[in-house]
């Protein structure tokens, strides 16, 4: 080995342009006027071979859900985790007897209207071993508000009400 021959070897070359659809566990990004800290990483199994990610963050103050969905262009949305009795406090049981949520639920005066439901598996922080679950997605028309409620087994439930993101409203994503 030469003196000089350490100027021969390639620098291994470093990503530094990340998207969404990228991001880890302890991942920082920005998003509005915060610094966000992704926390968990779940990914969703829809079938047909169909795939979505949620990403738990943490701004220190304030928590929140990323959703990102990979269709002609990147759908990302923001989740915040609510109570099923803010919603109605019958839902559960309607759900239960029914096997079925409702086409339209009531939630702090506006309407969301039943857009899809879909059944799938959840894994956490790529675990082999994922939880199935029941989604129903209700949509308020007249923004871009949704509703979201989730049957994990038989009698566990969550609800989530989100908005429409665009990806350029985050920035500066960076490996910890």
């Amino acid at each position: 080995m030469g003196i000089f021959d350490f100027l021969k070897k390639k620098k291994s070359e470093v990503k530094i342009n990340f998207t969404l659809n990228e991001l880890e566990k302890g991942f920082m990004v920005d998003y509005f006027m915060k610094t966000w800290e992704v926390k968990k990483v779940y990914t969703y199994d829809w079938g047909n071979n169909f795939f979505s990610k949620e990403y738990f963050m943490d701004a220190g103050n304030e928590t929140m859900y990323l959703s990102v969905e990979e269709e002609d262009e990147l759908v990302c949305s923001t989740w915040q985790k609510i109570a099923m009795e803010d919603v109605n406090s019958n839902l559960v049981n309607q759900i239960t007897k029914n096997d079925e949520a409702p086409d339209r639920l009531d939630y702090k005066g506006k309407t969301y209207y039943r857009k899809e439901s879909s059944m799938g598996i959840c894994y956490e922080n790529d675990n082999e071993e994922g939880s199935e679950l029941v989604n129903w997605m209700y949509v308020e028309p007249s923004s871009k508000e949704m509703l979201s409620i989730d049957r994990w087994g038989e009698e566990s439930y969550g609800a989530a009400v989100g908005s429409y993101i665009k990806e350029f409203e985050f920035s500066n994503i960076l490996p910890r």
